[in-house]
């Protein structure tokens, strides 16, 4: 995860909040444009990038960077 994509969570909504979010946008943005868009690539990172964080902070390995 980027450490911009990181600050924004800790600064904003709760994680699981952003990554319900983002799925909703992913789905709405498919409805229009190719999974190939670089909207939706760009979309789907993100989206990916928080379900990660999530995943860390569930095995208890939240920091930024960890692998």
């Amino acid at each position: 995860m980027t450490a911009l994509a990181y600050n924004s969570y800790r600064n904003e909504e709760p994680l699981y909040t952003m990554i319900e979010r983002l799925r909703h946008e992913l789905l709405k943005i498919t409805e229009h444009k190719s999974f190939c868009d670089r909207d939706v690539v760009e979309l789907s990172q993100r989206l990916d990038a928080y379900i990660v964080l999530a995943q860390r902070q569930k095995s208890g390995r939240s920091e930024v960077g960890a692998r």
